[in-house]
């Protein structure tokens, strides 16, 4: 058990899902700084990424961190002709966290649908962020889509 306690690091304990703290002397606030931090290739961050649909309820992509969401192919599986990016204004309120240090896990709202790139499955351990900037948690992809319940799809350009 960690004594680190962030929401995403409580829920993965609940679930019983196996993890490596990976903390790190300086923040982080995207993808390549992460990667560079924790010491893991770039395509094993997973960025979680909130999206805003027209009706102004929203969805949360996960992608790996080499790789660009592509808000069309997100659009057609949500049924919707367009999305955007989510105001920053928007993070804290729907995810519970900071921008840039968003989890996959432990969200403040339970009811915001997960979309999970598949080339994440590709890669046999990931590194999501703990829900801090100065820390990250490192599990199998295959765990990671198990816990965040999401819907594996082509999500990317």
């Amino acid at each position: 058990m960690s004594k680190l306690r962030t929401h995403a690091i409580r829920e993965l304990e609940t679930l019983k899902i196996p993890f490596t703290l990976l903390e790190h002397g300086h923040k982080a606030r995207h993808a390549q700084e992460a990667a560079s931090e924790r010491g893991v290739p770039l395509q094993q961050v997973v960025k979680t990424l909130l999206v805003r649909r027209p009706d102004g309820r929203h969805v949360i992509a996960l992608v790996r961190g080499d790789q660009r969401l592509s808000l069309k192919k997100l659009a057609r599986l949500v049924e919707v002709k367009t999305l955007e990016m989510a105001p920053e204004e928007d993070v804290p309120r729907i995810t519970g966290y900071q921008v840039g240090a968003v989890a996959p896990l432990g969200l403040r709202r339970k009811d915001v649908p997960i979309y999970v790139d598949h080339h994440i499955a590709q890669e046999p351990q990931v590194s999501i962020s703990a829900g801090r900037h100065d820390t990250g948690l490192e599990l199998s992809s295959e765990d990671l889509v198990r816990a965040v319940g999401g819907r594996v799809a082509d999500l990317t350009e």
